[in-house]
Formats: structure tokens, C-alpha cells, sequence
């Protein structure tokens, strides 16, 4: 049966339903960005205890955003025909189960495979969830609705860390990921909380007409809209993947500043990037989804070549959480501004796209082109290339449609 999601009542701020579609997306998306993350907290003893090299350790990651992109454009599908909770259930209990069996890996081989399956379901869940939000979410809250759903990946980032700290070396590597992997549990959860998509049953006859495919993408007034969200994507994980990829090492290595009180960079710099997505969400639902995400970009095109200026290590340290907050505020404007983007009939399938295909090519790309850069004009220049980056997530935004004139219109 073909699925139509019809429009959210005009109630105070949604659907009946709304809070139970906030809180069971929280859930999920905090799960996704824990799986995620968690990789890069248990690298360092998987590269001993499976004896590969750090090549092959980047290959996993590599592996993990391949399956991603993958899994937007899959379970973006799936969500568009079969509909919304089916698809986003299904992604985190997908992803769940794969990251359970990574208890029993013993080579490196297998755990690419389950990390590229893994990928599948992260990638995936995306789309469902952040067109679930702007179903049950009235434009003039909806900003501020995705904005906290996807918070959860800052929360994801402490929370891996913190895992890495105090349980890595009781409990061994392995049972981070069947933690993590209680993300099937969650899925449950998620089915029987989150109500069922609203459908239209389908004459027989035309079942094939109204089949969604994904050529619709790329038709006639959507084309400019899926290139320019994926470019957009593509710049923010492009740059925030090579700043945070390097800057612990150039603060260390070329800023003098100890490896120990390194290890609070990543709470500081996910702590201003939760506070972010509920700042510019705010500001986004006041005055616009565009003007917010430019100022966003902006913000990151301005802050990361401080790096690169000034000179004082300590400084530069505590500028992390700013820094952050413009980061949370690009990702958790996405939610919205992708979700309104879109025709209602390919939401959910036209913002995973893009966003899982900009997130592969810029987290893949951006940080060895960082690396690159570095050999030949040092550590500093190759992260100053960032802001680059950045500066053409501004001027992609720009080109774009606003779209929440057009939904409270």
C-alpha cells in the first residue's frame, strides 16, 4: 500500500502525537549518533587486538559512511512506499542487531562488513524520523522540534566518550558496541509508540502510478533541490569531519598543549554544539530556515581560522564550545529546512539523500584533503582550508528557497 502523509492539524503546536514522535525520534537519533561515534572510542584497542594498521582502521570508518549513503537513498524509499515509522523501526533495529554481533568479530574483514551494514541502518533512520517531525510539528515549532531530536548527536559525542573513560577498560571494547547495540530494544519502542502513518488506500489499477521512485529527485523544480541540500550537507560534514579530525593534533603537536587535557575537547566542542541547535532553531523559527543557516555557516567560515591567527593554545581551547554551537546549529537546521525542502510526497526519501550522500563524500573526502594539505603547507593551513568549506555552504544556502514563508503562508 502507497502512504501519504496529510498535513498536521492546526493545533497549538502539532499532532496530538507530537510529543510521543519528539521523544521516540530523540531516542533513535541518539542511538544513531552513539553507533556513530562509538568507533573511533574503541580504535585505538581494536587496532591492537585485531593487529591492523591505522589505514585499515580508517578504512572502517570509510566503510561505516559508505553504508550510509547507501542506507539514505535505500531507506528513504522504503519510507516513501512502505511509509515513515516502518522505515525508521526498522533502520535502528537494522543497525542494532549489526552492532550487537560485533562482540564476536575476530578479524578485521568481518568487522568492515558489519560496519558497512551498520552504516545501512545509520544512514537510514535520518529521513523517516526528521520527516516524522515535520509531519507532526506545525512550521512555526518545527525548527525547534528537529532541532531537539537531533541534539542527540552532541549528547551521542559526550556520551561516547564518557563509555571510553570509565567502561572501556572494566568491561573490554567489545560490550561498548552490545550497549550500543540495545538500539534494537529502542526499536521497539519506537513501533509501538510512535503512531502509524497516515494512508490513503490506492486504486489497484494505478498501484505502479503512485509507486515512489527515485527519479523523482531529480525532476522537473526538484533537481536544483536535491543538489543543492546535498552540497550543502557535503559542506558542513566536510568541514566539521576535517576540523575536529585535526585539531586535537595541531593543538597538540603544533600548539604545544598537553595530550591529556586534549581528551576534554570533545565535550567542550559537542557541549556548544548542543547548546547550538536550540539557539539557532530559535533563531531559525523567528526569522527564517535560510537566514539562520547562512548565519550558521558563516559562523564556522569566521571561527575556524582563529586556529590558525591567534596565538594563545588556552584561548584556542575554550573557543571549541563557540565554535561547536555553529556546528550543532548547521546540522539541527537541516532537519526543518531539508524536511520543508522537499515536496511532501519524497520528504523523507529527498532529505536522507541528501544528507547521507553529503555526509559520505564530505567526511570521507575532507579530512584526508586536510591531511594532504598538510604534508606540503602544514597542519594549520590544510585546517584553515575549512573555512573554505564553509564560506560555500554560505553561498550554496543563499541560492536556496526559503521555506517557512511558504509553510505558514
Amino acid at each position: 500500500m502507497s502512504q501519504q502523509t496529510l498535513s498536521v492539524p492546526a493545533g497549538v503546536g502539532g499532532s496530538p502525537k507530537r510529543w510521543h514522535v519528539l521523544s521516540m525520534t530523540f531516542l533513535a537519533y541518539l542511538y544513531d549518533s552513539l553507533d556513530l561515534q562509538i568507533l573511533a572510542i574503541c580504535m585505538p584497542l581494536i587496532l591492537t587486538e585485531l593487529a591492523i594498521t591505522s589505514a585499515e582502521g580508517g578504512l572502517l570508518a570509510s566503510a561505516t559512511m559508505i553504508g550510509t549513503a547507501a542506507g539514505g537513498i535505500i531507506f528513504g524509499w522504503f519510507a516513501e512506499n512502505y511509509g515513515r515509522k516502518k522505515a525508521a523501526a526498522l533502520a535502528l533495529f537494522e543497525f542494532g542487531i549489526f552492532t550487537f554481533v560485533v562482540y564476536w568479530v575476530d578479524s578485521w574483514a568481518q568487522l568492515m562488513i558489519l560496519r558497512f551494514l551498520q552504516g545501512l541502518g545509520i544512514g537510514g533512520l535520518w529521513g523517516p524520523i526528521v520527516a516524522l517531525i515535520a509531519e507532526h510539528w506545525q512550521p512555526k515549532y518545527r525548527a525547534r522540534a528537529a532541532g531537539c531530536m537531533l541534539s542527540t548527536f552532541a549528547i551521542g559525542g559526550v556520551l561516547a566518550a564518557v563509555m571510553g573513560r570509565y567502561l572501556i577498560n572494566a568491561f573490554g571494547w567489545r560490550w561498548l558496541f552490545v550497549l550500543t547495540g540495545t538500539a534494537c530494544i529502542a526499536a521497539l519502542l519506537f513501533w509501538i509508540l510512535v503512531p502509524a502513518d497516515k494512508v490513503i488506500k490506492r486504486d489497484e489499477s494505478k498501484k505502479r502510478e503512485d509507486t515512489v521512485s527515485l527519479k523523482e529527485l531529480f525532476a522537473p523544480g526538484v533537481t536544483r533541490l536535491t543538489i543543492g541540500a546535498t552540497i550543502a550537507a557535503a559542506c558542513q560534514m566536510g568541514g566539521f569531519w576535517g576540523v575536529c579530525t585535526w585539531i586535537p593534533t595541531y593543538l597538540v603537536n603544533v600548539r604545544g598543549m598537553s595530550v591529556e587535557y586534549m581528551s576534554l575537547f570533545s565535550i567542550c566542542i559537542f557541549s556548544g554544539a548542543f547548546v547550538g541547535y536550540y539557539f539557532y532553531a530559535y533563531i531559525a523559527d523567528r526569522f527564517g530556515r535560510r537566514q539562520a543557516l547562512m548565519l550558521a555557516f558563516l559562523m564556522d567560515t569566521i571561527i575556524v581560522p582563529l586556529y590558525i591567527f591567534i596565538p594563545d593554545a588556552m584561548f584556542l581551547f575554550w573557543v571549541g564550545p563557540v565554535m561547536g554551537l555553529s556546528f550543532g546549529g548547521v546540522f539541527g537546521l537541516f532537519g526543518a529546512y531539508f524536511a520543508e525542502l522537499f515536496p511532501e510526497r519524497i520528504r523523507a526519501m529527498g532529505s536522507g539523500f541528501a544528507f547521507n550522500i553529503g555526509r559520505g563524500v564530505g567526511a570521507v573526502v575532507t579530512p584526508y584533503t586536510v591531511g594532504v594539505l598538510a604534508r606540503s603547507h602544514g597542519l594549520g593551513f590544510g585546517i584553515s582550508a575549512c573555512a573554505v568549506i564553509f564560506f560555500l555552504g554560505v553561498v550554496t544556502i543563499f541560492f536556496m528557497p526559503e521555506t517557512i514563508k511558504k509553510q505558514t503562508a
